[in-house]
């Protein structure tokens, strides 16, 4: 299963990481393995 970017309702106990992940990375993405996969996030340094 891939992860998404949600909205999650205020009620909701979940699906707010890749959203924190969203707004405080440059860039971020999830590459597909042959067994899992790998999700990255790119920060600058100032």
């Amino acid at each position: 299963m891939v992860p998404h970017l949600r909205r999650p309702d205020a009620d909701d106990c979940y699906g707010r990481g890749l959203l924190i992940v969203a707004q405080l990375a440059d860039d971020w993405g999830v590459e597909p393995l042959t067994v899992g996969k790998s999700v990255f996030a790119e920060l600058s340094v100032r």
